[in-house]
C-alpha cells in the first residue's frame, strides 16, 4: 500500500509519503488543532499519491484512537472523523510509539526521543507500550518532561541537559532492562558519545514504523486496548 505518515510534533508536523524521499515539515504548536492540521496536510499534499494514512499522535491512543488531548499542540483531536475527513482509511498510534515501531528488530527494546518534550515506549515480546515518563523524577528530584524538554535544552544549555538526559536513560535502564535503547528525536544529536548498548534513530525512519501498521509490511502492529501486539509475516520456505 502507498502510505502517508503524519508525525504530528509539538515543532513540526512532518509528511512522508511512498515514493517520496524528503520530508515535508508544516510547523505546528499551540494553534495547531486537528482541524488546521488537516487543512494544512491537504494543502501540502493535494498531488500526492497515497492509499491509507498513519498518524504518529503526541498524546494517548487507546484502541487505535486518540484518548486524550495533546500537551503541546492545539485541541480538537477527540470530536473529528479523520476517516471522513481524508477520504482515506486513517490508523493511529503514540508518536514514540511510531517511532519504537520503526526501530524495532527483536528482544526488549526501550525507545526515548527528545524532543519538544520527552517520548517513551518499551516493545517486550512484540508487544509495543507508550510510557508516559514526563512526570517520573530523576536521581536529583528534577522530573524528565521539565528538565529534558527542548525548552530546558534552550534554557540550561547542551552540557547541563546532557547530563541529566544521561542520568534519564540509566535511571530508565535500571527500570526496565531492555536490551537495547534507541535514542530519537532533535535533541538526541547532544547525547554523544553514546551510552552503552545505545543507538540513534533518525525522525525520518518512523516511514517504516507508519507503513508496519497495514498489512502487507515485514511486521503488522495492530491496537490492542492502550498498546499495540506486533505479528510477523511469515517467509516462504525453499522447498528442499
Amino acid at each position: 500500500m502507498k502510505i502517508l505518515m503524519i508525525d504530528v510534533g509539538g515543532t513540526n508536523v512532518k509528511l512522508m509519503a511512498t515514493g517520496r524521499r524528503a520530508v515535508v515539515k508544516v510547523p505546528s504548536g499551540r494553534k495547531m488543532t486537528a482541524a488546521r492540521m488537516i487543512k494544512e496536510v491537504l494543502k501540502a499534499t493535494e498531488d500526492w499519491d497515497f492509499q491509507a494514512i498513519t498518524i504518529g499522535y503526541p498524546g494517548v491512543v487507546r484502541n487505535g484512537q486518540p484518548a486524550s488531548e495533546p500537551p503541546n499542540v492545539g485541541g480538537g483531536w477527540l470530536r473529528i472523523d479523520f476517516k471522513k475527513a481524508f477520504g482515506k482509511p486513517v490508523r493511529f498510534i503514540n508518536d514514540a510509539g511510531l517511532q519504537a515501531l520503526a526501530a524495532h528488530r527483536t528482544g526488549r527494546m526501550l525507545y526515548l526521543g527528545f524532543g519538544t518534550s520527552t517520548g517513551a515506549t518499551l516493545i517486550v515480546d512484540d508487544v509495543i507500550v507508550p510510557l508516559e515518563v514526563g512526570s517520573l523524577c530523576l536521581p536529583d528530584g528534577k522530573r524528565f518532561g521539565k528538565h529534558l524538554s527542548d525548552k530546558a535544552f534552550q534554557k540550561r544549555g547542551q552540557k547541563r541537559w546532557k547530563r541529566t538526559a544521561l542520568a534519564g536513560i540509566e535511571l530508565l535502564r535500571e527500570v526496565f532492562k531492555p536490551d537495547h535503547i534507541m535514542l530519537g528525536g532533535g535533541n538526541s544529536d547532544a547525547i554523544r558519545p553514546l551510552p552503552p548498548d545505545c543507538s540513534q534513530q533518525d525522525n525520518r525512519a518512523a516511514f517504516r514504523g507508519a507503513v508496519r501498521l497495514w498489512p502487507g509490511a515485514d511486521m503488522l502492529a495492530e491496537p490492542y486496548g492502550a498498546s499495540w501486539r506486533i505479528t510477523r509475516r511469515k517467509t516462504k520456505k525453499s522447498p528442499k
